[in-house]
């Protein structure tokens, strides 16, 4: 039975980063973040539908529990473009169908933490909901939700982005975005205005991921307190990191860390020391990527 449970669906993303082209291959942050919690050694099962187009990209991800993985007549596809700047832009050619709770196995049911993280708002808030009113500790990533993957991006000064966001935090025992997740869900505010925005509506902690800076937590009542990351070291030839992945690794480390321990920071410093260890290595979502418990804990006492 897994510990952890992973509800989103995985896709065939082609990666377009200046004249770099990649691709197809698997992606998603479900289908980064379930590899990243399986290799620090959290069971992790995964909700998602796929298609026989992902038959192959599929066995990258073989230490995941995938009993929850449901044939469909293809994947969701999509193509990834890197701006200039670093911030990313999705585009869906095919989309799978919404995940609800009547697509997650029996056996799920009885895991610790819910990692909820669709890329388009496929993963119905109705099932976030249940999840809830049966007393489950759920960690919602709002890049799906109106933040950087998803087509549209609703913010919280619409009225159908305000709800959403709403009831994930009333739900939410965590709610995750990163910085450019904030960009477009909460333009014009601070970080810490963002933070006490998602608390004061239910959320009982919020989290941030902020590139080379680390990661921010807030409590309600408490100050934010922001988490240094680890120093990276690329084994690329060119000297090069390979981001794509890296907060999706960081959720996987985090709620990995939250299965073993209620401990928020030392959960915030697990998930920065997965995410400076993916992002040293080639690669897309592939298990030689993510790194091992052991290598975490080496890296934490390294930094």
């Amino acid at each position: 039975m897994p510990d952890a449970v992973v509800i989103g669906n995985i896709i065939k993303e082609t990666i377009v980063d200046g004249g770099r082209v990649t691709g197809p291959v698997l992606g998603s942050p479900a289908a980064y973040s379930s590899l990243a919690m399986a290799a620090a050694g959290c069971p992790t099962g995964l909700v998602s539908f796929y298609g026989g187009d992902m038959v192959e990209q599929i066995r990258e991800i073989g230490i995941v529990d995938t009993a929850g993985l449901i044939p469909y007549a293809y994947s969701t596809t999509n193509t990834l473009t890197y701006a200039p700047d670093g911030t990313k832009t999705v585009t869906f050619e095919k989309k799978a169908p919404n995940l609800g709770i009547e697509r997650v196995p029996a056996h799920y049911m009885d895991g610790r933490v819910y990692h909820i993280c669709p890329m388009d708002y496929e993963v119905e808030l109705e099932l976030v909901e249940e999840l809830n009113r049966r007393g489950k500790v759920v960690v919602v990533d709002l890049g799906g939700y109106g933040g950087a993957t998803s087509l549209v991006r609703h913010s919280v000064l619409a009225e159908f982005g305000k709800e959403t966001i709403g009831r994930l935090c009333a739900c939410g025992s965590y709610v995750k975005a990163s910085a450019e997740d904030l960009a477009s869900i909460f333009p014009g505010y601070t970080l810490d205005q963002s933070a006490n925005y998602l608390v004061s509506h239910g959320a009982t902690v919020a989290v941030f991921t902020l590139g080379a800076r680390g990661a921010m937590y807030a409590i309600k009542g408490h100050d934010p307190v922001t988490v240094p990351g680890y120093r990276a070291v690329s084994k690329a030839p060119d000297g090069s990191l390979n981001f794509t992945g890296a907060g999706d690794s960081f959720d996987g480390g985090f709620i990995a860390a939250l299965c073993a321990s209620a401990d928020i920071e030392a959960a915030v410093k697990f998930g920065n020391a997965v995410a400076s260890l993916a992002i040293e290595g080639p690669g897309g979502c592939i298990a030689a990527r993510m790194p091992s418990h052991s290598q975490v804990i080496e890296r934490m006492s390294q930094n």
